[in-house]
């Protein structure tokens, strides 16, 4: 296998600046564009020497794990170990992507000569966005869960579990200044069967108590929204359960639920009382 220089120098060049960035990215790190460069050229320089010294099975691991400590060294000034488990981690899932792409197109995990560089570089590319877009999903969707509580609304006799979603910008408050907890259609629909979306715009409540118009200006957006009394709601938090009784909800028609995952957006003012 034939081995050029500025091909070896230009791949890992990229691969290392793409698994910064990625740790960067997830971590919210934020080494200086100087250390980043300098430890990408570091990296660049080292695979292209490491064979040199042709050490091979435990010998040749230790050399690879010491070049990932001389670059986390140079990018990082502070928690060197844990960035170096992450580094190390990172470089794994490229190295297991690009091999996986490689088992796809030629049926073979044994890689004795790679793809042409311009095809390294843009499979590279490949796999930087694709975890990127993975590793901001999961970042989203670990946010999300911490806010998010297991829910039970008791109304006459009836009894329905949803999630719900600690929604900041849900202040609202009733006329007697009693917090609104917002709820999507869906829901309501679980909660009374009966009435229907005809039967909300004809204004026949049907069985709701207490049933008025609230002008919102919620996160989720803002209108006049149909508010109602429950008898009972139980937000399960890790202590206790927290109880509001009569307690107040509003329907809402925007469709928070795909953001969110949930049918309830609770109100910041439940939680100051």
């Amino acid at each position: 296998m034939t081995v050029y220089i500025e091909d070896c120098l230009i791949e890992n060049f990229v691969v290392t600046f793409l698994i910064l960035k990625n740790m960067n990215l997830f971590f919210k790190f934020k080494p200086s564009k100087c250390r980043t460069i300098f430890g990408c050229v570091l990296g660049a320089l080292f695979a292209m020497l490491y064979p040199a010294f042709n050490f091979s099975g435990v010998l040749l691991t230790l050399l690879k794990l010491a070049g990932g400590v001389l670059i986390v060294c140079v990018v990082y000034s502070k928690n060197i170990l844990s960035k170096y488990i992450i580094f190390m981690l990172f470089t794994a899932i490229y190295a297991g992507l690009n091999i996986a792409i490689y088992y796809l197109i030629y049926g073979t995990s044994q890689i004795y000569d790679n793809f042409a560089t311009y095809i390294l570089l843009l499979v590279l590319l490949v796999i930087y966005f694709v975890l990127s877009l993975c590793l901001k999903v999961i970042k989203k969707q670990a946010t999300v869960d911490g806010f998010v509580y297991r829910v039970k609304i008791l109304d006459a006799g009836k009894l329905v579990l949803t999630n719900a979603f600690l929604d900041s910008g849900n202040t609202l408050l009733d006329e007697d200044s009693t917090p609104i907890l917002i709820i999507n259609f869906n829901l309501f629909n679980k909660l009374y069967c009966d009435i229907d979306f005809a039967d909300l715009l004809s204004k026949n409540f049907k069985s709701l108590k207490n049933p008025h118009y609230v002008k919102s200006g919620f996160a989720s957006g803002g209108a006049n929204i149909l508010v109602f009394c429950v008898d009972e709601i139980q937000i399960e938090l890790k202590s206790e359960a927290k109880t509001i009784k009569n307690a107040r909800l509003g329907v809402s028609y925007s469709k928070f639920a795909k953001n969110f995952n949930c049918d309830m957006l609770l109100n910041l003012n439940v939680f100051n009382n």
